[in-house]
Protein backbone atom coordinates (compact mmCIF):
# COMPACT_ATOMS: atom_id res chain seq x y z
CA UNK A 1 0.00 0.00 0.00
CA UNK A 2 2.98 2.32 0.46
CA UNK A 3 4.17 3.67 -2.91
CA UNK A 4 7.59 2.45 -3.96
CA UNK A 5 8.88 6.02 -4.07
CA UNK A 6 7.99 6.44 -0.39
CA UNK A 7 9.47 3.09 0.59
CA UNK A 8 12.68 4.09 -1.18
CA UNK A 9 13.13 6.87 1.38
CA UNK A 10 14.16 4.32 4.01
CA UNK A 11 17.96 4.67 3.51
CA UNK A 12 17.73 8.45 3.78
CA UNK A 13 15.42 8.31 6.79
CA UNK A 14 17.75 5.82 8.47
CA UNK A 15 20.79 8.01 7.80
CA UNK A 16 19.03 11.04 9.26
CA UNK A 17 17.87 9.10 12.29
CA UNK A 18 21.30 7.61 12.99
CA UNK A 19 23.02 10.96 12.65
CA UNK A 20 20.62 12.42 15.19
CA UNK A 21 21.06 9.39 17.43
CA UNK A 22 24.81 9.86 17.48
CA UNK A 23 24.47 13.54 18.38
CA UNK A 24 21.70 13.80 21.00
CA UNK A 25 20.96 17.07 22.75
CA UNK A 26 18.85 17.73 25.83
CA UNK A 27 15.91 20.13 26.00
CA UNK A 28 16.75 23.71 24.97
CA UNK A 29 20.28 22.60 24.13
CA UNK A 30 19.36 21.41 20.62
CA UNK A 31 21.46 23.96 18.70
CA UNK A 32 23.22 21.36 16.53
CA UNK A 33 19.96 19.49 16.00
CA UNK A 34 18.22 22.72 15.03
CA UNK A 35 21.00 23.56 12.55
CA UNK A 36 20.87 20.05 11.07
CA UNK A 37 17.10 20.21 10.56
CA UNK A 38 17.25 23.67 8.99
CA UNK A 39 20.05 22.57 6.68
CA UNK A 40 18.08 19.54 5.45
CA UNK A 41 14.95 21.62 4.88
CA UNK A 42 16.91 24.33 3.05
CA UNK A 43 18.47 21.66 0.82
CA UNK A 44 14.89 20.69 -0.15
CA UNK A 45 14.29 24.26 -1.32
CA UNK A 46 12.16 25.13 1.72
CA UNK A 47 12.36 28.15 4.02
CA UNK A 48 12.56 27.00 7.63
CA UNK A 49 12.60 29.40 10.55
CA UNK A 50 13.45 29.13 14.24
CA UNK A 51 10.67 28.81 16.82
CA UNK A 52 10.44 27.85 20.46
CA UNK A 53 14.05 28.90 21.11
CA UNK A 54 15.77 25.79 19.72
CA UNK A 55 12.97 24.45 17.54
CA UNK A 56 12.20 24.77 13.83
CA UNK A 57 9.07 25.41 11.77
CA UNK A 58 8.43 25.39 8.05
CA UNK A 59 5.30 26.41 6.14
CA UNK A 60 4.18 24.51 3.05
CA UNK A 61 1.46 25.10 0.49
CA UNK A 62 -0.07 28.28 -0.85
CA UNK A 63 -3.81 28.09 -0.26
CA UNK A 64 -6.40 26.34 1.84
CA UNK A 65 -6.73 25.45 5.52
CA UNK A 66 -3.47 24.96 7.40
CA UNK A 67 -2.73 21.80 9.40
CA UNK A 68 0.06 21.56 11.97
CA UNK A 69 2.17 18.41 12.35
CA UNK A 70 4.72 18.10 15.13
CA UNK A 71 7.87 16.10 15.80
CA UNK A 72 9.83 16.36 19.05
CA UNK A 73 13.62 16.59 18.79
CA UNK A 74 15.19 16.41 22.26
CA UNK A 75 17.07 13.57 23.92
CA UNK A 76 17.11 12.22 27.49
CA UNK A 77 19.80 12.55 30.18
CA UNK A 78 20.71 8.85 29.92
CA UNK A 79 23.98 7.06 29.13
CA UNK A 80 23.51 4.73 26.17
CA UNK A 81 24.20 1.07 26.89
CA UNK A 82 23.47 -0.33 23.43
CA UNK A 83 26.44 -1.59 21.43
CA UNK A 84 25.52 -0.27 17.99
CA UNK A 85 27.68 1.50 15.38
CA UNK A 86 25.60 4.67 15.68
CA UNK A 87 25.53 4.85 19.48
CA UNK A 88 25.44 8.22 21.21
CA UNK A 89 28.71 10.11 21.11
CA UNK A 90 27.67 12.33 24.03
CA UNK A 91 28.04 10.95 27.57
CA UNK A 92 24.90 11.56 29.58
CA UNK A 93 22.61 12.07 26.59
CA UNK A 94 20.71 9.55 24.47
CA UNK A 95 17.71 9.37 22.17
CA UNK A 96 15.93 6.77 24.30
CA UNK A 97 12.34 7.59 23.35
CA UNK A 98 12.34 7.66 19.56
CA UNK A 99 12.55 11.41 19.02
CA UNK A 100 15.36 10.86 16.52
CA UNK A 101 12.93 8.74 14.52
CA UNK A 102 10.16 11.32 14.86
CA UNK A 103 12.48 14.02 13.51
CA UNK A 104 13.68 11.87 10.62
CA UNK A 105 10.10 11.04 9.62
CA UNK A 106 9.03 14.68 9.72
CA UNK A 107 11.95 15.55 7.46
CA UNK A 108 10.64 12.82 5.17
CA UNK A 109 7.19 14.41 5.24
CA UNK A 110 8.76 17.75 4.32
CA UNK A 111 10.42 16.13 1.31
CA UNK A 112 7.18 14.79 -0.22
CA UNK A 113 4.41 17.09 1.01
CA UNK A 114 4.96 20.16 -1.22
CA UNK A 115 4.15 18.16 -4.35
CA UNK A 116 1.12 16.55 -2.70
CA UNK A 117 -0.20 19.93 -1.56
CA UNK A 118 0.32 21.35 -5.05
CA UNK A 119 -1.79 18.51 -6.47
CA UNK A 120 -4.56 18.43 -3.87
CA UNK A 121 -4.50 21.83 -2.18
CA UNK A 122 -4.12 22.77 1.42
CA UNK A 123 -1.38 24.17 3.62
CA UNK A 124 0.77 22.67 6.35
CA UNK A 125 3.07 23.84 9.10
CA UNK A 126 5.62 21.24 10.13
CA UNK A 127 7.22 21.91 13.49
CA UNK A 128 10.25 20.35 15.14
CA UNK A 129 9.71 20.99 18.82
CA UNK A 130 12.40 21.11 21.52
CA UNK A 131 12.23 20.02 25.16
CA UNK A 132 9.33 17.56 25.21
CA UNK A 133 11.20 15.70 27.94
CA UNK A 134 11.91 18.84 30.00
CA UNK A 135 9.10 20.25 32.11
CA UNK A 136 7.22 22.52 31.43
CA UNK A 137 7.80 21.34 27.86
CA UNK A 138 8.66 22.99 24.59
CA UNK A 139 5.10 23.03 23.26
CA UNK A 140 4.19 26.11 25.27
CA UNK A 141 7.10 28.11 23.85
CA UNK A 142 6.22 27.01 20.33
CA UNK A 143 2.63 28.10 20.87
CA UNK A 144 3.75 31.46 22.27
CA UNK A 145 5.85 31.90 19.15
CA UNK A 146 2.71 31.60 17.02
CA UNK A 147 2.94 28.12 15.50
CA UNK A 148 -0.84 27.71 15.91
CA UNK A 149 -1.66 30.94 14.10
CA UNK A 150 -4.15 30.19 11.28
CA UNK A 151 -3.98 26.44 12.05
CA UNK A 152 -7.29 24.54 11.94
CA UNK A 153 -6.17 21.06 13.07
CA UNK A 154 -3.13 19.43 14.67
CA UNK A 155 -1.52 16.00 14.59
CA UNK A 156 1.58 14.23 15.80
CA UNK A 157 2.88 10.70 16.22
CA UNK A 158 4.92 8.66 18.66
CA UNK A 159 6.87 5.50 17.92
CA UNK A 160 6.01 2.65 20.30
CA UNK A 161 8.66 -0.06 20.67
CA UNK A 162 6.30 -2.38 22.57
CA UNK A 163 3.62 -2.18 19.83
CA UNK A 164 3.69 -4.56 16.86
CA UNK A 165 5.65 -3.06 13.97
CA UNK A 166 3.48 -1.46 11.33
CA UNK A 167 0.38 -1.13 13.48
CA UNK A 168 -1.11 2.34 13.88
CA UNK A 169 -3.56 3.47 16.52
CA UNK A 170 -5.10 6.13 18.71
CA UNK A 171 -8.19 6.47 20.85
CA UNK A 172 -10.98 9.01 21.10
CA UNK A 173 -10.83 11.10 24.24
CA UNK A 174 -8.20 10.71 26.94
CA UNK A 175 -5.11 8.88 25.69
CA UNK A 176 -2.39 9.89 28.17
CA UNK A 177 -2.26 10.89 31.82
CA UNK A 178 -1.97 14.14 33.70
CA UNK A 179 1.70 14.00 34.68
CA UNK A 180 2.59 15.73 37.96
CA UNK A 181 5.70 15.82 40.15
CA UNK A 182 6.26 16.36 43.86
CA UNK A 183 9.11 16.99 46.28
CA UNK A 184 8.78 16.50 50.04
CA UNK A 185 11.45 18.10 52.19
CA UNK A 186 11.68 16.97 55.84
CA UNK A 187 13.65 19.14 58.26
CA UNK A 188 14.98 17.70 61.51
CA UNK A 189 18.10 18.08 63.60
CA UNK A 190 21.13 15.94 62.90
CA UNK A 191 23.71 14.51 65.25
CA UNK A 192 25.79 11.48 66.16
CA UNK A 193 24.32 8.07 65.41
CA UNK A 194 25.03 6.93 68.96
CA UNK A 195 22.83 9.62 70.48
CA UNK A 196 19.52 9.72 68.61
CA UNK A 197 17.78 11.18 71.67
CA UNK A 198 19.72 14.39 71.11
CA UNK A 199 18.46 14.72 67.53
CA UNK A 200 15.23 14.98 65.60
CA UNK A 201 15.77 12.17 63.13
CA UNK A 202 14.05 12.72 59.74
CA UNK A 203 14.72 9.18 58.50
CA UNK A 204 11.88 7.39 60.35
CA UNK A 205 9.53 10.17 59.22
CA UNK A 206 10.72 9.65 55.66
CA UNK A 207 9.92 5.95 56.00
CA UNK A 208 6.45 6.66 57.39
CA UNK A 209 5.71 9.00 54.51
CA UNK A 210 6.94 6.55 51.89
CA UNK A 211 4.64 3.88 53.30
CA UNK A 212 1.68 6.21 53.75
CA UNK A 213 1.94 7.62 50.24
CA UNK A 214 1.32 4.12 48.86
CA UNK A 215 -2.17 4.22 50.38
CA UNK A 216 -3.20 7.34 48.46
CA UNK A 217 -4.33 5.33 45.46
CA UNK A 218 -5.34 2.08 47.16
CA UNK A 219 -7.46 3.71 49.87
CA UNK A 220 -8.35 7.22 48.72
CA UNK A 221 -9.18 6.81 45.02
CA UNK A 222 -12.26 5.08 43.64
CA UNK A 223 -11.11 1.71 42.24
CA UNK A 224 -12.73 2.51 38.88
CA UNK A 225 -10.43 5.54 38.50
CA UNK A 226 -6.87 4.81 37.38
CA UNK A 227 -4.07 6.61 39.22
CA UNK A 228 -0.41 6.09 40.05
CA UNK A 229 1.78 7.50 42.82
CA UNK A 230 5.43 6.55 42.34
CA UNK A 231 8.35 7.50 44.55
CA UNK A 232 11.38 7.73 42.33
CA UNK A 233 14.04 9.05 44.70
CA UNK A 234 14.73 9.32 48.43
CA UNK A 235 17.74 10.98 50.00
CA UNK A 236 18.89 11.28 53.62
CA UNK A 237 22.46 11.64 54.76
CA UNK A 238 25.68 10.03 53.55
CA UNK A 239 27.49 8.64 56.63
CA UNK A 240 26.79 5.36 58.44
CA UNK A 241 27.19 6.87 61.93
CA UNK A 242 25.50 10.25 61.52
CA UNK A 243 21.83 11.17 61.73
CA UNK A 244 21.07 13.63 58.93
CA UNK A 245 19.39 16.96 59.52
CA UNK A 246 17.08 16.64 56.51
CA UNK A 247 15.57 14.14 54.11
CA UNK A 248 13.85 14.39 50.74
CA UNK A 249 11.34 12.37 48.75
CA UNK A 250 10.72 12.89 45.03
CA UNK A 251 8.05 11.28 42.92
CA UNK A 252 5.32 11.50 40.32
CA UNK A 253 1.53 11.34 40.29
CA UNK A 254 -0.37 10.19 37.20
CA UNK A 255 -4.14 10.53 36.74
CA UNK A 256 -6.65 10.68 33.91
CA UNK A 257 -9.45 12.75 35.44
CA UNK A 258 -8.87 16.30 36.77
CA UNK A 259 -11.09 15.53 39.77
CA UNK A 260 -8.81 12.66 40.79
CA UNK A 261 -5.76 14.85 40.20
CA UNK A 262 -7.15 17.52 42.56
CA UNK A 263 -8.14 14.93 45.16
CA UNK A 264 -4.70 13.31 45.28
CA UNK A 265 -2.90 16.63 45.60
CA UNK A 266 -5.16 17.69 48.48
CA UNK A 267 -4.77 14.31 50.20
CA UNK A 268 -1.00 14.44 49.88
CA UNK A 269 -0.91 17.91 51.47
CA UNK A 270 -2.91 16.66 54.46
CA UNK A 271 -0.88 13.46 54.80
CA UNK A 272 2.53 15.13 54.76
CA UNK A 273 1.46 17.82 57.23
CA UNK A 274 -0.14 15.29 59.58
CA UNK A 275 2.82 12.91 59.73
CA UNK A 276 5.28 15.77 60.22
CA UNK A 277 3.23 17.32 63.01
CA UNK A 278 2.80 13.99 64.82
CA UNK A 279 6.57 13.46 64.65
CA UNK A 280 7.52 16.94 65.79
CA UNK A 281 9.36 17.77 62.58
CA UNK A 282 8.72 20.22 59.79
CA UNK A 283 7.94 19.13 56.24
CA UNK A 284 7.21 21.03 53.06
CA UNK A 285 5.47 19.61 50.00
CA UNK A 286 6.10 21.16 46.60
CA UNK A 287 3.52 19.80 44.14
CA UNK A 288 4.08 20.69 40.49
CA UNK A 289 1.37 20.22 37.89
CA UNK A 290 2.88 18.80 34.72
CA UNK A 291 1.52 17.99 31.27
CA UNK A 292 -2.24 17.59 31.03
CA UNK A 293 -3.84 14.57 29.39
CA UNK A 294 -3.74 14.12 25.63
CA UNK A 295 -7.40 14.27 24.54
CA UNK A 296 -8.07 13.30 20.92
CA UNK A 297 -11.17 14.70 19.25
CA UNK A 298 -13.65 12.27 17.60
CA UNK A 299 -13.74 13.71 14.07
CA UNK A 300 -9.96 13.85 13.74
CA UNK A 301 -9.55 10.32 15.07
CA UNK A 302 -12.14 9.14 12.52
CA UNK A 303 -10.27 10.89 9.70
CA UNK A 304 -6.96 9.34 10.78
CA UNK A 305 -8.46 5.87 10.94
CA UNK A 306 -9.91 6.30 7.43
CA UNK A 307 -6.48 7.39 6.15
CA UNK A 308 -4.83 4.34 7.70
CA UNK A 309 -7.41 1.94 6.26
CA UNK A 310 -7.11 3.50 2.79
CA UNK A 311 -3.34 3.92 2.59
CA UNK A 312 -1.98 1.16 4.85
CA UNK A 313 -4.58 -1.57 4.44
CA UNK A 314 -6.92 -3.51 6.68
CA UNK A 315 -5.61 -4.95 9.91
CA UNK A 316 -3.20 -2.06 10.51
CA UNK A 317 -5.45 0.13 12.66
CA UNK A 318 -5.90 -0.58 16.36
CA UNK A 319 -7.62 1.21 19.23
CA UNK A 320 -4.81 1.84 21.69
CA UNK A 321 -5.32 1.75 25.45
CA UNK A 322 -4.92 4.71 27.74
CA UNK A 323 -1.33 5.19 28.89
CA UNK A 324 0.04 6.66 32.10
CA UNK A 325 2.84 8.45 30.25
CA UNK A 326 2.93 12.22 29.98
CA UNK A 327 3.07 14.11 26.68
CA UNK A 328 3.15 17.87 26.05
CA UNK A 329 1.40 17.50 22.68
CA UNK A 330 -1.63 17.87 24.96
CA UNK A 331 -1.13 21.65 24.90
CA UNK A 332 -1.72 21.80 21.13
CA UNK A 333 -4.87 19.71 21.56
CA UNK A 334 -6.11 22.15 24.20
CA UNK A 335 -6.04 24.85 21.52
CA UNK A 336 -7.08 23.00 18.34
CA UNK A 337 -8.91 19.78 17.42
CA UNK A 338 -6.62 16.96 16.45
CA UNK A 339 -5.22 13.52 17.13
CA UNK A 340 -1.95 12.16 18.52
CA UNK A 341 -1.27 8.67 17.22
CA UNK A 342 1.06 5.75 17.81
CA UNK A 343 3.16 3.88 15.26
CA UNK A 344 4.25 0.39 16.26
CA UNK A 345 8.01 -0.15 15.91
CA UNK A 346 8.78 -3.32 17.87
CA UNK A 347 12.43 -4.25 17.22
CA UNK A 348 12.28 -7.69 18.90
CA UNK A 349 9.82 -9.91 20.79
CA UNK A 350 11.00 -8.50 24.12
CA UNK A 351 12.15 -4.93 23.49
CA UNK A 352 13.76 -2.66 26.03
CA UNK A 353 11.29 -0.04 27.28
CA UNK A 354 11.33 3.63 26.41
CA UNK A 355 13.82 5.64 28.51
CA UNK A 356 16.11 2.60 28.89
CA UNK A 357 19.82 2.77 28.05
CA UNK A 358 19.37 -0.02 25.48
CA UNK A 359 16.18 1.32 23.90
CA UNK A 360 15.84 1.07 20.15
CA UNK A 361 13.06 0.72 17.59
CA UNK A 362 12.35 -0.91 14.23
CA UNK A 363 13.58 1.62 11.67
CA UNK A 364 11.79 -0.14 8.79
CA UNK A 365 8.45 1.42 9.80
CA UNK A 366 9.60 4.98 9.13
CA UNK A 367 8.38 5.19 5.49
CA UNK A 368 4.94 4.13 6.72
CA UNK A 369 5.04 6.92 9.29
CA UNK A 370 5.98 9.44 6.60
CA UNK A 371 3.20 8.34 4.26
CA UNK A 372 0.43 8.24 6.86
CA UNK A 373 1.45 11.58 8.33
CA UNK A 374 1.42 13.22 4.90
CA UNK A 375 -1.96 11.71 4.01
CA UNK A 376 -3.41 12.72 7.38
CA UNK A 377 -2.38 16.33 6.80
CA UNK A 378 -4.09 16.25 3.41
CA UNK A 379 -7.24 14.66 4.85
CA UNK A 380 -7.44 17.19 7.68
CA UNK A 381 -7.05 20.11 5.28
CA UNK A 382 -9.59 18.72 2.80
CA UNK A 383 -12.12 18.07 5.58
CA UNK A 384 -11.78 21.66 6.76
CA UNK A 385 -12.64 22.86 3.24
CA UNK A 386 -15.72 20.65 2.90
CA UNK A 387 -16.99 21.60 6.38
CA UNK A 388 -16.57 25.36 5.89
Amino acid sequence: MIPAAIQSLLPTLTAWRRHLHQHPELGYEEQETQAFIMRQLADMGLKPYAAGETGVAVDLGTSGPRVLARADIDALPIDEEADVPYRSQRPGAMHACGHDGHTAMMLGVASILPDLLAQRGGRARLIFQPAEERHPGGALKMIRDGVLDDVVRVTGLHLQAEMESGRIGARVGVQSANSDRFVIRIEGQGGHGSAPHETRDPVPVLGQMVTALQTLVSRMVNPVDAAVVTIGAVQAGSAFNAIPSSAEIRGTVRTFRPEVQDHLEEAMVRMVAGIAEASGLEATLTYMRGYPSVVNTPEEQRLLQAVVEEHAGSGVWMDVPERMGGEDFAYYLHERPGVFWNLGAQPSPHPYPHHHGKFTFDESVMPLGVWIMAQTILAFSHAAVTQS
